[in-house]
This record gives C-alpha cells, sequence and structure tokens, in this order.
C-alpha cells in the first residue's frame, strides 16, 4: 500500500522482531484507526443521524460497485490475472478498489498470491492455523510474532510494472479517503442534500461492511462449509459469505482452480455470472 497506509498494512513479514512485543506495541495503529475506530465512532453517531431511503439505497449500490472492484478487480484480474480488461475498465476497478479501503491493488494481490502459494502454513499472512480471528482481521491490525521461517517469496513483476497498479499504489492514501468517504458523500450531498449521512452511510460504515464480508473469505470460508473438490485444504464453500461477497463463498473451488475466472463451477445464485 502506497505511502502511510504501505508501512501500515506492509506484508506480515515485514515487521517480526526477535522477541514479541507487548500487545499494545504490536498494534498497527493506522490500521486500527481507519478499521476500528473510525467505523466504531460512526456507529455510535447513528442515533443521531437519520438514514434517509436515498441514502439507504445510495449505499447498497456503492456497496456492490466496490465490491465488484475487489472480487473482479483485485482479486480475480490483478491477483490471478484470469482474464484480460481494457484500459478503461482497469481504471475504473482500480478507483473503485481504492474505495473498499483494503489496501493498493500491490498490497492486496501481493498477500493474496502468497496466501494461495502457502496456505494454512506460518507463510501464509491470513493463516486459518492461527485461529479465526487471526485469518479475519488480526492479521492486518496486528504486527506478527517472529516464526522460525524462511523470508516467503513471490512473483510481483506484473504489478511493480503495471502504470496503473504502481500510480493507485504511489497516491493510495488520498485516493481511499477520496473514494472511500468524500465521493459517497459528494453524490448524497448534490443529489438530495445528505452530506452527513452519504459521509456516514454511503461512506464509513458502507466500506467497513465491504471489509468485514471480504474478511470473511479469509476466515469464515476457511472454517465452516463442504470441501466438495478437495478435502485436504481447509477453504471452504460458504453460501453465506458468497452472498455478501457476489460469489466469493466459493472458496474450496476457488482454491483447487485459482485461475478460472468464475467464482464457481456453474453459475449459481450468488456469484457474478460469466456469461
Amino acid at each position: 500500500m502506497a505511502d502511510a497506509m504501505a508501512d501500515a498494512m506492509a506484508d506480515p513479514a515485514s515487521h517480526r522482531s526477535k522477541n514479541p512485543p507487548p500487545l499494545l506495541h504490536r498494534i498497527k495503529w493506522f490500521n486500527f484507526t481507519m478499521l476500528i475506530t473510525i467505523p466504531l465512532i460512526a456507529f455510535l453517531c447513528t442515533p443521531y443521524i437519520p438514514l434517509l431511503r436515498p441514502t439507504l439505497i445510495w449505499s447498497l449500490i456503492y456497496y456492490l460497485i466496490t465490491m465488484i472492484s475487489i472480487t473482479a478487480g483485485y482479486h480475480r484480474l490483478w491477483s490471478h490475472r484470469t482474464y484480460t480488461a481494457a484500459t478503461p475498465l482497469r481504471l475504473l476497478l482500480a478507483l473503485f478498489g481504492a474505495g473498499a479501503i483494503q489496501g493498493s491493488i500491490k498490497f492486496w494481490a501481493r498477500n493474496h498470491r502468497l496466501h494461495h502459494r502457502y496456505t494454512d502454513t506460518p507463510l501464509d499472512p491470513y493463516n486459518i492455523t492461527q485461529g479465526f480471528f487471526h485469518a479475519h482481521i488480526l492479521w492486518t491490525i496486528l504486527h506478527q510474532p517472529p516464526h522460525p521461517k524462511p523470508k516467503p517469496t513471490i512473483n510481483i513483476t506484473d504489478l511493480t510494472t503495471d502504470p496503473i497498479i504502481q500510480t493507485q499504489h504511489k497516491h493510495y492514501l488520498p485516493l481511499c479517503i477520496t473514494m472511500g468517504w468524500l465521493f459517497p458523500s459528494l453524490i448524497a450531498g448534490f443529489l438530495w442534500n445528505d452530506w452527513v449521512g452519504g459521509f456516514l452511510y454511503a461512506g464509513i460504515l458502507r466500506a467497513f461492511f465491504v471489509n468485514q464480508a471480504t474478511f470473511c473469505v479469509n476466515s469464515l470460508a476457511h472454517w465452516i462449509g463442504g470441501r466438495p473438490f478437495d478435502e485436504r485444504k481447509s477453504a471452504r464453500e460458504s453460501v453465506v459469505v458468497a452472498m455478501v461477497t457476489l460469489g466469493e463463498g466459493y472458496h474450496n473451488y476457488h482454491h483447487v482452480f485459482p485461475g478460472d475466472y468464475r467464482c464457481g463451477r456453474s453459475g449459481g445464485m450468488w456469484m457474478l455470472r460469466s456469461g
């Protein structure tokens, strides 16, 4: 991730020390603020700021836009290179992907490739064997204690040479604030004069729910569900996760066939259609 957020959400291995520090010293305060503190404050404000119907509809629409940008962009296009896309689409996916507030494409795709290469091992950034909450969110808000292991390696040449990815990475912090919080507020403000509601509901809280849904792929979809394609893998099939992520819950299939641009073998109800 670029600039301040790059340091805050860099790969877990880069922050390991010889001795595990106290818990407070392990907290990545920038990430903690973005993912926990600000959404918590927003929730506490909801009794005082009414949720207007147009703002609710806009929040749901922007949820879908940013979730699609993660699923179709960050994940299927850039992490796995399962399809090619024209420049205008790539720009839109990069722009609205920043609005999901999950890090830059470079940060996200690198960690996801490590996850697939080292699944369920200490080299997996969100290793489910370290616990549900580690895989869900702790890996990104806590510096991880050291492990007796080699440094993980992965090829990211395509990420470091792509001008769209590099530009987004370099300017990620202003992009994520603009697209994550300010843009939804501007839409609600200009169109139906709900500046604060747009900022709170379509901005902060919408991003919070997009994050929690995406995090469930790393936690819940490695915890509960069937494994029809490979029982040796921790990745599982979860309709609940598929519902909130537009198909990413069919995770056992994805770990067996990571190069498939489809979310599952057949077009089910809760997945993006391939045709």
